[in-house]
């Protein structure tokens, strides 16, 4: 066996045909990174349940080796993600009947019945092609084998990575990659969706100037910062939950230990409560019998007094009369000798502090605090403005600007009408554009900048690009009847405020969608959801639209005056520059406050470096100051 050629185990076709899921046949057979291969429908239920529990999920787990598989798209429902995971060729093969035609041959509209599998590639292809695929520098240590000995196909793991990739739209091999969208492009593709791109590359030579440039470095090097946040997040996680279940631990022993005492306090008051009772009613008994026994000698008395008195017939007259005396004078005494009955009530009354446990709803107020934090932002309840720079020279009224990749700053000087060019704090270069400026962002390697007429009438208002090295001014610009003011990119789009509507203009300057919206709205920015943030300096609001145009969230108050200026960081909280309210207003996504920031001048704008908690607050008459929000611990 080569060296460097993984061993491969071969199965007989009744293996590798069977889904180890419903242990059927396999329907749609789709095949993971890992190599493992399941039905479509299998797949499907088994990512459904594994993931709806899970907090926006990423991927998924293999249900046989557990690896990690991420998400095929981020953009679409859970339930359709096995819908882009690629059909394993191999097996479809094998469980499909009839000729096989050529997959190249297919891409140019031919039909020729193939004979040959490429294992490297997952396609079948005819002797013809077969042989260009062996002459072909970059396939030609691909593994190649004839379709009748199929079955024998090992079941090893396919190299996935090496399959070339294919046109979505054309379901041609991918041949160009246009620079300004940041797409991968097919030959129908340039002549018709990117035809009047600027720079559209050829895909091998696109491979080669990503290796010579730094942006692999770039983007690893944020994928290992993204990774340590991961880290830190997990850790944290870790201990928030042992703080969860040692804490739960401490207040049930502190609840148990609470309750024990009240249930002995209460036995030992209830203890005391019937001895006192025994007492009392032994007390009160003895009283009470006392004078039952009297009671029943008196009337044994009156008996005797009676039978006396029944046979006086018999009686000499000297003993009756005497008896009759006697019996009349002890019966007076007897019963005027204040002799009285007794009549004991015996109540308990419950003390209210007692009997107030029966109507207590809960045995302890149990509260709860949880705060959300991105992963890779700060919490900003607890963060402060650092004071980074200041920009010389930006004294007049700034109202927009950007920060460049390389981490210079543009400023707009609406007041000059100039461009302002820092880099490490230094003014380093100024440019007169003449008409009024408002707002520039920047779009691949050049300078988009609105642009309202000054002094000349005749001018319109427009988005004008400019290179980025001398901020000359290139050929493309598109014209607008209204005047425009801040401006966002987002999914390939510019969205423009125009006072009472925001403009979403494609990359040919074309009118793709109108938003209505409050007069005197001049600032706009997307998030990553692509929804659209805009702020009324009539109203004074602060509102959240969908795609669509539909209001989301409205914020909204008293401490807010005069919102001329707003930027989304990178976690997507909102920041708002209240100009006659002198604060920085940060929201969350939903427009909900989270803290404001006094800000001793009069803020215009506020820019953010992408993937940064750094930003420049522009002001009326003030130097432009760089910040950074940091969290105090």
């Amino acid at each position: 066996m080569a060296a460097g050629k993984e061993k491969q185990v071969s199965f007989t076709t009744e293996e590798t045909t069977t889904c180890p899921i419903c242990f059927e046949s396999f329907l749609t057979p789709r095949i993971l990174p890992c190599s493992h291969t399941f039905c479509h429908n299998c797949l499907s239920s088994y990512i459904i349940s594994t993931c709806k529990t899970k907090e926006s999920p990423v991927g998924f787990p293999c249900p046989l080796c557990k690896s990690f598989v991420p998400a095929p798209s981020f953009s679409i429902e859970l339930e359709n993600w096995s819908d882009l995971i690629p059909i394993n060729k191999s097996v479809q093969f094998l469980i499909e009947k009839g000729d096989k035609l050529c997959d190249a041959c297919q891409r140019e509209d031919e039909e020729i019945v193939a004979n040959i599998w490429c294992e490297s590639c997952s396609e079948s292809l005819c002797a013809m092609c077969a042989k260009y695929h062996r002459k072909n520098a970059a396939s030609r240590n691909h593994t190649l084998v004839p379709i009748a000995d199929f079955s024998k196909i090992s079941c090893g793991k396919e190299s996935m990575k090496s399959t070339p990739v294919v046109c979505k739209d054309h379901n041609k091999l991918i041949d160009y990659f246009c620079v300004e969208h940041e797409e991968l492009c097919c030959t129908k593709c340039v002549c018709t969706k990117h035809r009047t791109c600027t720079q559209v590359d050829d895909i091998e030579e696109a491979a080669e100037s990503l290796r010579k440039s730094e942006k692999i470095k770039t983007l690893s090097e944020e994928l290992f910062q993204f990774e340590g946040s991961l880290v830190k997040a997990k850790s944290n996680g870790a201990d928030t939950i042992k703080y969860i279940d040692d804490t739960s631990d401490q207040i049930k022993k502190e609840s148990t230990e609470l309750r024990d005492k009240i249930v002995n306090h209460v036995n030992a008051l209830l203890e005391d409560h019937l001895s006192e009772l025994a007492h009392t009613a032994k007390e009160h008994r003895g009283i009470v019998a006392s004078i039952v026994d009297a009671v029943s000698d008196r009337q044994l008395l009156v008996a005797q007094y009676l039978h006396s008195l029944e046979d006086t017939e018999k009686l000499p007259a000297s003993v009756l009369v005497n008896e009759y005396l006697k019996i009349k004078k002890q019966f007076a005494c007897v019963s005027k000798s204040g002799f009285s009955q007794i009549r004991v009530q015996l109540q308990s009354t419950v003390s209210k502090d007692l009997t107030g446990i029966l109507y207590l709803k809960t045995f302890t107020d149990l509260k709860t605090r949880m705060k959300s934090i991105p992963l890779w932002g700060i919490d900003l309840t607890s963060a402060n403005m650092k004071l980074i720079c200041e920009l010389p020279g930006s004294t007049d009224n700034i109202t927009g600007g950007c920060f460049l990749e390389n981490g210079d700053i543009v400023l707009v000087d609406n007041d000059s009408s100039h461009l302002l060019h820092y880099s490490n704090a230094v003014l380093i270069h100024t440019a007169d554009l003449i008409m009024e400026p408002h707002d520039a962002v920047c779009q691949n390697n050049s300078l988009l900048i609105s642009l309202n007429p000054a002094f000349f009438e005749n001018e319109k208002s427009s988005i004008r690009q400019f290179n980025l090295d001398k901020f000359e001014k290139n050929k493309d610009e598109f014209l607008t009847e209204a005047s425009v003011y801040s401006m966002a990119i987002s999914g390939g789009f510019i969205y423009v405020a125009c006072s009472d509507v925001i403009i979403k203009f494609d990359q040919e300057g074309n009118t793709v969608q109108r938003y209505p919206v409050d007069m005197y709205t001049y600032s706009v920015a997307t998030n990553n959801s692509n929804e659209i943030i805009s702020s009324s300096c009539s109203t004074q609001n602060v509102t959240v639209m969908s795609s669509c145009g539909e209001k989301m969230y409205t914020y909204s108050t008293k401490k807010l005056k005069y919102p001329h200026g707003l930027d989304v960081n990178f976690t997507g909280n909102i920041f708002v520059a209240g100009r006659d309210s002198r604060n920085i207003h940060v929201l969350t996504h939903k427009a909900e406050l989270l803290k404001i920031f006094a800000i001793e001048s009069r803020p215009t704008c506020i820019k953010f470096k992408e993937n940064s908690n750094v930003c420049f607050v522009g002001s009326c008459k003030k130097t432009t100051k760089v910040y950074e929000f940091q969290e105090v611990m």
